[in-house]
């Protein structure tokens, strides 16, 4: 997916933060944690939510670019309490990953004398929107098989690389997914999520090597779910 990272808020971020290094499977920040920004410069991460019966929802996956969390910022400059106080929030490294952080409040300062850094944020929150509306659309689907299809054209227009191969448009997605990961972003059991996989890989529509999958068909992918 082109985007266009907001320049404002980037800048900012790169001036007044501190850069580091994480390695995958490292939790890093919770809704409980010092309100604290992040941009993300390489790697994947992912926020899940652990419900109270220690269940693991995958809500969004970040790539190179996106700015997280926002709900600790907005709840204390616009009084918008997003999270629920029974639900963790956690954000775990996918991947190696490089990453700013800033404290929330060096940007509550700086929006004081630049008010382009709101538009950056709105731009932000309408990444997330996009995701969770994809992710909700893709739980409303009740085949297994074609929930899964839906969800993996969704990540592949996020964070796909496109090539043609004859006339077909191949989509490699370059987060690494497991049937775990699929299981925990569809509210699906894992045996559900690995048989889904291995039929569209019998179908010849994905190939799965080393956790990356690559979408072979994309067009007849999406006819499986339309």
């Amino acid at each position: 997916m082109n985007r266009m990272p907001p320049r404002h808020l980037k800048r900012l971020i790169k001036q007044e933060g501190t850069s580091q290094t994480l390695p995958a499977g490292q939790v890093f920040h919770s809704q409980d944690f010092e309100a604290t920004m992040f941009m993300l410069e390489k790697g994947y991460v992912k926020r899940y939510q652990i419900t109270q019966q220690d269940k693991r929802v995958i809500e969004l996956i970040y790539g190179p670019g996106h700015i997280f969390p926002l709900s600790q910022l907005y709840q204390k400059i616009f009084s918008l309490k997003q999270n629920q106080a029974h639900l963790l929030y956690v954000y775990q490294a996918m991947t190696d990953v490089e990453i700013w952080r800033l404290p929330n409040a060096n940007i509550e300062a700086a929006l004081k004398t630049d008010s382009n850094i709101y538009i950056d944020l709105y731009y932000e929150s309408g990444l997330r929107l996009k995701a969770n509306i994809d992710r909700l659309a893709s739980n409303a689907i009740a085949d297994p098989i074609k929930k899964v299809a839906h969800q993996l054209v969704c990540l592949g227009d996020d964070f796909g690389v496109l090539d043609m191969a004859g006339t077909k448009q191949r989509v490699k997605i370059d987060v690494p997914l497991t049937a775990v990961d699929m299981a925990e972003q569809l509210n699906i059991s894992i045996e559900t999520a690995e048989t889904a996989l291995a039929q569209l890989t019998e179908l010849k529509l994905i190939s799965v090597v080393d956790s990356h999958i690559t979408i072979l068909d994309l067009n007849f992918l999406k006819d499986m779910y339309v």
